[in-house]
């Protein structure tokens, strides 16, 4: 009856009724077998019940105040946990165990007894979701500190376990600190790799890696140790510059160059006609300029002035000897010293914005890059290119260049004498292959010389020298920075 509880429940007090509806029923019972003094004004004082409430009561009427406040409670919902219960348990602050009725959550937990039944879940054990999902969590883990017979003195559970049962994450079981480059979480705090503040001091986000490319740390101008997380160290040499040589040509002459060299022919005399070809033709040396004797054909016995005709060929040019030196100038090549180290896993994990990756930060002097051999350009993510290797090739140097004589014949002459040394009378004519009549009378011709003086002698260049090669670096490797 519920009116009639409620006026019980105001006499008797909520607070009264549930210290008696928490405690175990034999001990209700005990409460309830009131014997014959109790029934006539002295009932037992032992903490249960109240003197000032229950004297004069009889066992009849107790039991019945009980039950029916009892039922009331159940039946209009009245709050069934107390701002202090004798055994009340403080695990998360949550739910009462000491309840007017043991609910399904209590059910599960046991909290009662010593030890919990299961592995607490991440809010306390006494959470709603309990009774139900109790089961599923995901592994029997012991709670940071085991629930004693009376929590009242036991402190709150020190952490949450896993997840709540029944929540998404149950599924996440912690293995241990996060591993940064295994795109997992896995210390289940629903951050991962690079997300997860735990790999900040160590890891970072970079652009990805692409195929074929390595994550690299690189130290300009100067070599101190690898970070950590990066091995395979090098010294090397970078961005090598070297203006090509500087090629300066000099011509060189010697020798000296001549006009008189070489033979001569003659064509005639013609007594007859103009064109110095009745007698034919006859090629003699020249003698190198000297005075010759030996007459050529068709001449002997003829006279200077017997109106002959004579062709004379003109001797070619013998040049000095002109040679070419190159002095070569090569500036200094300039290069950058420097150290690259390779990351010592190439795994690399989540937890950053698209086109990102979680790789192993570097430290210290040196940049983050990635590299590679056998390329020449960097990726687009990676834009701040490095030429390295391990050592410097210089190859600049100079071509050679050519020189050319500038003598030339000036005009030449063949002239007739009619003594054997080349003196008295005589007569000229010019050797230009073009026939000219022998008109000066006196004697026989009996020597003849043969003259051409060199005109412009010297070298001057034709070709000037080109310089060649370059400033390369041995075991090349391209190294791309950020």
């Amino acid at each position: 009856n519920p009116s009639k509880s409620r006026r019980i429940v105001r006499k008797m007090g909520p607070r009264e009724a549930r210290r008696m509806a928490g405690q175990p029923i034999a001990r209700v019972a005990r409460t309830l077998s009131v014997d014959a003094n109790a029934a006539k004004g002295r009932p037992r004082d032992d903490g249960l019940v109240r003197q000032s409430r229950y004297a004069g009561a009889t066992m009849v009427t107790i039991r019945a105040r009980l039950l029916l406040t009892l039922g009331f409670l159940v039946a209009c919902g009245l709050p069934t946990q107390g701002t202090r219960d004798d055994v009340a348990e403080t695990d998360g602050g949550l739910v009462a165990d000491a309840e007017l009725f043991p609910d399904a959550a209590d059910a599960a937990d046991r909290d009662a007894a010593a030890v919990d039944a299961r592995a607490a879940d991440s809010n306390a054990d006494d959470s709603s979701v309990d009774a139900g999902n109790a089961g599923s969590d995901a592994a029997p883990v012991a709670d940071a500190q085991a629930d004693s017979s009376s929590d009242s003195s036991a402190p709150v559970d020190a952490a949450a376990d896993a997840h709540a049962d029944g929540a998404t994450g149950d599924a996440c079981s912690p293995q241990g600190s996060e591993d940064c480059t295994n795109g997992r979480d896995d210390d289940c705090d629903g951050l991962v790799d690079c997300a997860d503040p735990a790999c900040a001091p160590q890891y970072e986000c970079v652009p990805e890696v692409p195929s074929g490319w390595t994550k690299a740390a690189l130290s300009v101008g100067s070599r101190p140790a690898c970070p950590g997380g990066y091995a395979s160290a090098r010294d090397v040499v970078m961005d090598p510059t070297g203006a090509a040589a500087a090629c300066v040509c000099t011509c060189n002459s010697s020798g000296s160059a001549s006009c008189v060299k070489g033979n001569v022919t003659f064509y005639g005399p013609n007594i007859i006609g103009s064109d110095c070809s009745t007698f034919g033709s006859s090629s003699t040396s020249t003698g190198d300029g000297a005075c010759q004797s030996n007459l050529p054909f068709g001449l002997f016995g003829f006279g200077i002035g017997a109106n002959a005709n004579v062709r004379v060929s003109n001797v070619a040019l013998t040049p000095n000897t002109c040679s070419g030196s190159v002095q070569k100038t090569v500036p200094p090549a300039v290069t950058t010293e420097g150290a690259r180290c390779l990351a010592s896993s190439s795994s690399t994990g989540g937890g950053c914005t698209s086109g990102q990756v979680c790789a192993r930060r570097t430290s210290g002097a040196y940049q983050s890059c990635v590299a590679k051999t056998g390329v020449s350009s960097c990726p687009a993510t990676w834009p701040t290119k490095h030429d390295t290797g391990t050592g410097l090739s210089d190859t600049r140097n100079c071509g050679s260049c050519t020189c050319g004589t500038t003598a030339v014949c000036g005009p030449a002459t063949l002239t007739f004498s009619e003594d054997n040394s080349c003196g008295g009378a005589s007569v000229s004519v010019a050797a230009d292959n073009a026939c000219h009549a022998m008109s000066t009378p006196g004697q026989n011709v009996s020597s003849w010389r043969y003259a051409s003086q060199v005109q412009n002698e010297g070298c001057q260049k034709t070709a000037d020298a080109q310089p060649t090669g370059a400033v390369s670096l041995t075991s090349s490797e391209l190294v791309c920075c950020r």
